[in-house]
C-alpha cells in the first residue's frame, strides 16, 4: 500500500498543536529581538566614555527586571553593570523597605515651637542678660507660654550660652546709650610743603557723638604735652558753649597723648581707651578721618601750616553746617535735633529756587534753597 504521509508535506505541520507552532515561532522572534538590542546596547556603551549615573527610581527599576530572570540569564543578559551591582542595589533595598528614618522625620513626636517665637526668644537672649525664668516672663507678658526647658532648648540649639556666661552689651550698644555723653578724639597726619620740604603736620579732632559736630580740629608740626593740653581746655570751652556736658573722652592709645590731659578733663570725665588694633571701636572719628582726606586734603597741595588749619576750619565747617550725616538720619550736625530729624516738612520746590555754595574753589558743595 502506498504510504500518503510523505505525499502531502501540509499534513506535518497539521499534526503539530498550533499552540506550539505559534510558541515557537513567537521565541525565534524574541530571540532574534534580544540579540538586536544586545549588540544594539554594546555599540551604545562604546559611545558613552563618561560614567553612567542612575537615579533610585532606575536602580530599582532595574533591580525588579534581573532579579526576576535569576542570576545565571542576569551573568548572560545585563551588560549596564555588572550583576554584583544589580545583587548590591537588592540589598540596599531590602535595608531601605526596614528603614523608618523618614518616618520619624515626619512625625517627630512634639512639634517645635514657632520659628517667629524662637527668633524673639534669641533677640530676647541677646539683647539682655535676663535667665530662662526672666525670658519665660517677658514672653508671658506678651502672651506667649512656654516652659523655661523650651527657652533653654531654644538658646541651645541656636548657640546662645545661659545668663551667667553670656557677654553684656556690645562696645556699639555702649557708645549708642551714651552717645550724648560721649566725646571721641583722634588724630591724623598730613604731608604739607614747606621751605624744608615735605614736612609732617598732625591735626588733633574731637567730635561729640550723638550730634556728629566737629567740635574742635587743630593742626600742628609738633603735638607736643603742653599743646594737646591746650587744646583739651578748649574742647571743654567748646561743650560748655553748646551745652554739651561729656562725660565719657573716648580715644586710642597713642603715645603723645599726656597722661595730664585726665587731669584736664576733671573727675566728672573719664578716659576711655580704646582696644589695640581697634579702629572700629573709634568708627565716628575714624569715619572723619577718612572722609576729610577724600572729600578734601587728598586733592589740594597745601604749602605751609597756616594754609593747612585754614583748610581744616573750612572743612570743618562744612562738616557742621553744611553735610549732611547717615548716621544721624541724614541730618546737619548744626540743625540735629535728639529725635534725629529736622525741623520743617517737605514744600515742592523747582530747580531754579536752588543755589549752590562752593567752598575752597569749588572742591566741596552745598545747595540750599533761595530765600522767598
Amino acid at each position: 500500500m502506498e504510504n500518503n504521509t510523505d505525499a502531502n508535506p501540509a499534513s506535518k505541520w497539521l499534526s503539530v498543536p498550533l499552540i506550539a507552532t505559534v510558541t515557537r515561532l513567537l521565541r525565534r522572534e524574541l530571540t532574534l529581538q534580544n540579540e538586536y538590542l544586545r549588540r544594539e546596547n554594546k555599540i551604545l556603551k562604546s559611545k558613552i566614555t563618561e560614567k553612567i549615573v542612575f537615579t533610585d527610581d532606575e536602580r530599582r527599576t532595574l533591580v525588579e527586571s534581573a532579579v526576576a530572570m535569576g542570576k545565571d540569564l542576569m551573568e548572560k543578559v545585563v551588560t549596564i553593570v555588572q550583576p554584583k551591582t544589580i545583587l548590591a542595589w537588592q540589598r540596599k533595598l531590602e535595608k531601605e523597605k526596614w528603614d523608618y528614618t523618614d518616618r520619624r522625620k515626619n512625625n517627630p513626636g512634639r512639634p517645635r515651637l514657632a520659628p517667629d517665637i524662637e527668633q524673639l526668644v534669641c533677640k530676647m537672649a541677646r539683647e539682655n542678660e535676663w535667665g530662662y525664668a526672666r525670658i519665660q516672663g517677658e514672653l508671658k507678658k506678651l502672651e506667649i507660654t512656654i516652659s523655661k526647658s523650651s527657652v533653654a532648648n531654644i538658646l541651645r540649639r541656636n548657640g546662645l550660652p545661659s545668663s551667667p556666661e553670656r557677654k553684656g552689651p556690645s562696645w556699639r550698644e555702649f557708645l549708642a546709650r551714651h552717645a550724648s555723653v560721649f566725646l571721641c578724639a583722634d588724630m591724623y597726619q598730613k604731608e604739607v610743603w614747606t621751605v624744608r620740604g615735605l614736612t609732617t603736620a598732625y591735626v588733633f579732632f574731637v567730635i561729640h557723638l550723638q550730634t556728629r559736630r566737629v567740635l574742635l580740629a587743630r593742626a600742628t608740626f609738633s603735638p607736643t604735652n603742653q599743646w594737646l593740653k591746650q587744646q583739651t581746655r578748649h574742647v571743654l570751652w567748646a561743650c560748655e558753649d553748646q551745652g554739651i556736658e561729656p562725660r565719657f573722652f573716648l580715644r586710642d592709645n597713642d603715645q603723645l597723648y599726656p597722661e595730664a590731659m585726665n587731669a584736664i578733663l576733671g573727675s566728672e570725665v573719664d578716659t576711655v581707651k580704646t582696644p589695640y588694633r581697634a579702629p572700629n571701636a573709634n568708627a565716628q572719628a575714624e569715619r572723619y578721618v577718612l572722609s576729610s582726606k577724600q572729600e578734601c586734603l587728598d586733592h589740594l597741595v597745601i604749602f605751609g601750616l597756616n594754609r593747612l588749619q585754614y583748610v581744616v576750619d573750612c572743612y570743618s565747617s562744612y562738616f557742621n553746617e553744611r553735610r549732611p550725616h547717615q548716621g544721624i538720619g541724614n541730618s546737619i550736625p548744626a540743625e540735629y535735633k535728639s529725635n534725629g530729624k529736622r525741623q520743617g516738612g517737605t514744600m515742592p520746590i523747582e530747580a531754579r529756587h536752588v543755589i549752590r555754595k562752593d567752598l575752597l574753589g569749588g572742591l566741596l558743595k552745598s545747595y540750599s534753597r533761595t530765600a522767598a
